[in-house]
Formats: structure tokens, sequence, C-alpha cells
């Protein structure tokens, strides 16, 4: 797999409408709303550093594999439609979350901390919601460094699937002007 892959439209304009429409809230899934948890800072990392940005979140999956949301089922199809366009099987899930991140009213564009999702080899797919201000970013560097360097950026558009090595550390620049909606799965 190259290091990024990006596609738009990955899934049709029916199944995205209702994606966005249950998770802001507009439409019930299996009789329920989708319940979003407060977040103190989306940019914490593993050695306490925090840029204080408050965010929501739903865990789907919790690492390893764990299934804690039955909402994670709206998200199959998106999954093996992502794999299957990209020839790639026998996938397995290791975590998924959504984020959501709203304006902060900050005066300058700013990115958040960057990361990797986890330790163990895999895959992301992050899937946009809606369209936004706030890109991906994703680094060259597969290794904690003092100094990134941008491999590329991508603006999230509702229906774009990204794609990418999980050993690339990646971060989010913080929406200055719209909600930033993602789905975020970790893959094997």
């Amino acid at each position: 797999m190259a290091d990024i892959i990006v596609f738009d439209d990955i899934i049709d304009l029916e199944y995205q409408e209702k994606i966005k429409s249950i998770l802001l809230g507009k439409e019930k899934y299996d009789d329920y709303y989708f319940p979003w948890y407060l977040t103190d800072d989306v940019t914490k990392a593993k050695d306490n550093n925090s840029q204080k940005r408050t965010a929501f979140s739903h865990s789907y999956v919790d690492y390893p594999s764990t299934l804690v949301s039955s909402f994670n089922s709206l998200f199959i199809p998106l999954i093996q439609n992502s794999c299957a366009t990209f020839r790639l099987d026998n996938v397995k899930v290791l975590r998924g979350i959504s984020f959501c991140q709203l304006p902060l009213n900050l005066k300058e564009r700013t990115v958040d901390t960057p990361h990797i999702d986890l330790e163990e080899d895999h895959f992301v797919m992050l899937y946009y919601v809606c369209d936004s201000d706030g890109d991906t970013i994703i680094y060259n560097e597969k290794v904690k460094s003092e100094n990134y360097t941008i491999q590329q950026r991508i603006t999230p558009k509702q229906g774009r699937v990204v794609l990418f090595d999980g050993a690339c550390y990646h971060t989010a620049e913080q929406p200055l002007n719209n909600m930033r909606c993602v789905v975020n799965y970790n893959l094997k």
C-alpha cells in the first residue's frame, strides 16, 4: 500500500448523507440519537503535553478490537467499500473513533500535536463526514521528531476517504470557520 491514498465519494451520496445526519443528531440510528462525549483535550499526547483543545468524541471499537458501541455497524459498509476499492482483504478493525471539533475562536490557524494512533503496525482509514476547514496533515516522519516535514495536506470534504500508513506521524489543523467531523478507523 502506498503511504497515502485519497479517494472522493468512496460511498454514494445517500450513504454519505445518512452518516452525516446521524452523527450530527438529525436522525436516529436503531432508535437512538448519536451520543458525543466531551474530550477535554483532543491533542493530549502520551507524554501528557496538552494544547487544551476541547472536542467531542465517540469510540466504536477500543484497542485491541473491543466493540464498545452499536453505532460501529453504521460504518461496516464504509470500511468494506474502502478496503475493496483498494483491494485490501482480510482486514481487522483494531480501533474506531469519531471526533467532532468546533472552531475555538483562535486568532490564527495552528496544528495539533503530531501523533500516531497506535504503536502496532496498521493503516488509518479517515472519513470526512462534512466539508470543513482544518486540514489533516500527514508527515514524512515515522519516528517522533522536533521538525516534521509535510508529506501531504488533505482538506476535509464530505465523502472523502484517506488511507495511510499508521506509522506516519499526522495531525489536524484546528478549524477556524466550520465544524470538523471525522470517522477514524485503525485497521490491520
